[in-house]
């Protein structure tokens, strides 16, 4: 498609877009009991599902008061990454309930909505170790990390028995791996690890992008608790650059090469409350630079992008203030 087609292309749907307005950790995850399959009850559901979820997200409060519940009400829908129906046999009245799992960071965007200074929610960290003998470290093995990791504020979850990542290609930064384990986990850090009696060696995926690590010479205990420290530390330099800076600019979207590749990413900007306006100023065979107004710094929306395992951070682009990159 060429340039000014697809700019033509990408003009009308945004407009027709934004016009018509299996999370593992429980927080994001609710049961509610419904009367029938109808679409009426299930929105409502949605409704409902999304308020509990966006009261335990924000520690118990009532979030009918928050900047950006009015906006996520108007379509819950939206926010949910998926659900199904199951037979409670008349339990609390209802012959069904609907389990609804929400996006992490649709959750996370909603909350940020109002005062660009409100820190948004970290996401958790997906710990894939093994030690010397190439065994994969489960929750009971990393609990001096585990426990580090949550006095500095970070939660930390294991991978699944049936949905291990490929932890060479996550710690090369690999997108398609990255975009994957993000969409298994519904986060986009991922703390590769190779633990040894005396040694570690580490590397923390952010957002697609890498850094690494050694350390030595103390227990295991202490190594481990060490690798949380470290990556407590990294992390929170990154979590403090997404809270500021503007909140309109231009970003760059590599990889979008097919029409549903631009749905996908439209989808993304539609879902999000945050959003004010998105129009494309260019475009090329290498991708597409749109101009972008929010609600909260982009920095801070793109991040949390990334936990849907869809938008990864990439190198800096001419003319661009941001540069991110879509990922089928």
């Amino acid at each position: 498609m060429r340039p000014a087609r697809l700019i033509v292309f990408l003009t009308l749907l945004v407009a027709t877009c934004l016009g018509s307005a299996v999370a593992q950790t429980s927080i994001y995850t609710v049961t509610v009991p419904v009367a029938d399959t109808s679409a009426a009850v299930r929105d409502q559901a949605f409704a409902n599902g999304l308020t509990q979820v966006l009261s335990r997200a924000s520690n118990g409060a009532d979030p009918r008061g928050k900047p950006g519940y009015a906006d996520a009400m108007k379509q819950p829908g939206g926010m949910v990454q998926q659900y199904k129906y199951a037979r409670t046999g008349g339990a609390n009245g209802a012959p069904l309930s609907l389990d609804i799992v929400f996006d992490p960071g649709a959750i996370r965007r909603i909350l940020a909505v109002g005062d660009s200074a409100v820190a948004a929610p970290k996401a958790p960290v997906l710990v894939v170790a093994r030690d010397a003998s190439g065994k994969l470290l489960g929750q009971q093995d990393l609990v001096p990390l585990a426990q580090m990791a949550d006095t500095r504020g970070y939660q930390i979850v294991v991978p699944r028995a049936d949905a291990v990542p490929d932890a060479k290609a996550l710690a090369s930064g690999d997108p398609a791996a990255v975009a994957t384990t993000a969409r298994q986990y519904n986060t986009g850090v991922v703390l590769v690890g190779s633990i040894g009696d005396d040694q570690t060696d580490w590397t923390l995926v952010s957002a697609g992008k890498t850094t690494s690590w050694k350390d030595s010479g103390e227990a295991r205990a202490a190594l481990l608790s060490n690798g949380a420290n470290a990556m407590a530390d990294k992390l929170d330099r990154q979590f403090a650059s997404t809270q500021g800076g503007s909140s309109s600019g231009k970003v760059w979207v590599s990889g979008l090469h097919s029409a549903s590749g631009y749905a996908g990413l439209l989808a993304t900007f539609q879902n999000d409350p945050s959003i004010k306006s998105v129009a494309p100023i260019s475009a090329t065979a290498d991708g597409v630079l749109f101009n972008i107004s929010a609600g909260a710094p982009l920095a801070r929306l793109v991040a949390g992008y990334a936990s849907a395992g869809h938008v990864l951070v990439a190198d800096a682009h001419a003319g661009a203030d941001l540069a991110v990159r879509w990922v089928p």
